[in-house]
């Protein structure tokens, strides 16, 4: 009874465990998620789309009052107070034009955005898979270990028979040593690895976690791509458009400009005459045009927008050029890290067999100690290789996704 129930304990534990157990994509998720980086900036593009709203506006209405201290005499009386209210008026689409600058402008945020993600997304996949390496080194010296455990015991019982010597017993105990010493130091780094993952999620740096431990560098399938859609690029692209925004700007605002009013001014009536229209108000529209002759400052501006038109050609092409000979850098990483998993695998194979067929001798006769704990760490080094040259090819793939896609 008592074993059933603890049977069923585990098997609780273990769903919670599976329950709650998260994948690389879950992680990137989360990380964007709590990202601070990327909430202000969803913020300033708040901020810059309400600009738009700000501009496009008519200038503020002039009203004006004014009180004569010393009443000029009209025929029909005295002038005692003037109320004028005026209204300027830019050329026809010139508030059009700027709302569409200002929107333009805003838009910009989008690719700031993007690229934001995109540094994440390629931080924590490149802080995953370095987690992935340590975690599958602890396993591979944990997994020696043992087996020099095995070689430690077939000594001492060779020894008793005289068929070992004590220095071989004392050379396996020393490797075995570097490797628990190694395993701790691995398991220490692993913990701050583990630290520094859940600070780049933004969560408590003792959230535990769930890394994979079956990648496969055969998986990764190398997709002929492009760096055309990299944030970078599109938004010197989407200059342009701002550019031809502002050009058109200028040359609204460089038009004449209209502007509308009307004065009223208050007259008092004569008393010592009767007059036909005798303290009658005056009432004056006006109408005013205001022309820039004498100022240079919008051909200025137009010679400037013409200026960073023929920069941004230049721009575009040194951008385009350091993402390509990144990717081509990211696609060399991934075709020899394969190479080097494919050769650390079949050195592993070949050195195993090795050390097989030294085993299968021992039944027959002496153990080469020595030689086989040489083969031994010589396996070690080679499944040393196969991980870092995993992890290596995984990271460049997270780079070809982060310039391309």
């Amino acid at each position: 009874m008592k074993t059933n129930n603890v049977y069923i304990l585990l098997t609780i534990l273990l769903s919670f465990s599976m329950s709650n157990a998260q994948t690389l994509e879950d992680y990137l998720s989360i990380a964007k998620q709590n990202s601070s980086e990327i909430k202000a900036q969803n913020f300033e593009l708040e901020i810059a789309k309400e600009k738009v709203n700000e501009v496009g506006n008519l200038a503020d209405t002039n009203v004006s009052f004014g009180y004569f201290v010393s009443t000029p005499e009209t025929r029909v009386g005295a002038q005692i107070t003037k109320l004028g209210v005026q209204q300027q008026l830019p050329w026809f689409g010139t508030l059009k034009a700027q709302k569409d600058l200002t929107k333009a402008i805003s838009e910009t945020k989008h690719f700031d955005i993007d690229l934001t993600e995109r540094d994440l997304n390629y931080q924590v996949k490149a802080a995953y898979f370095e987690l992935y390496q340590k975690e599958a080194i602890t396993s591979i010296l944990k997994e020696n270990k043992q087996v020099l455990t095995t070689y430690e015991t077939m000594a001492l019982a060779a020894l008793e028979n005289n068929k070992a010597s004590m220095s071989d017993v004392l050379r396996i105990r020393v490797q075995k040593n570097e490797l628990h010493s190694k395993i701790f130091q691995n398991l220490n780094t692993i913990n701050a690895l583990s630290k520094n993952f859940n600070r780049l999620l933004q969560r408590d740096a003792n959230t535990a976690l769930v890394i994979s431990d079956d990648l496969n560098v055969l998986d990764i399938l190398i997709a002929k791509s492009k760096v055309d859609q990299h944030p970078s690029l599109e938004k010197l692209e989407h200059l342009n458009t701002i550019y031809n925004q502002e050009d058109l700007l200028i040359n609204k605002e460089r038009m004449p400009k209209l502007a509308f009013g009307l004065d009223y001014i208050l007259v008092e009536e004569r008393s010592d005459l009767k007059l036909v229209d005798n303290g009658k108000d005056i009432v004056m529209p006006k109408l005013a045009l205001s022309i820039p002759i004498f100022t240079k400052k919008h051909k200025s501006k137009l010679h400037q927008i013409k200026i960073k038109h023929e920069a941004l050609v230049s721009q575009k092409e040194i951008q385009r050029k350091q993402l390509e000979i990144a990717l081509e850098a990211s696609v060399l990483e991934i075709d020899n890290a394969i190479l080097s998993v494919v050769a650390a695998q079949k050195n592993k194979e070949e050195t195993q067999l090795a050390i097989n067929v030294d085993l299968k001798a021992y039944e027959t006769g002496i153990l080469d100690y020595d030689k086989i704990l040489k083969l031994q760490i010589q396996k070690i080094k080679y499944q040393l290789m196969e991980i870092e040259a995993t992890k290596k090819a995984f990271i460049a793939k997270a780079k070809t996704i982060y310039l391309t896609n």
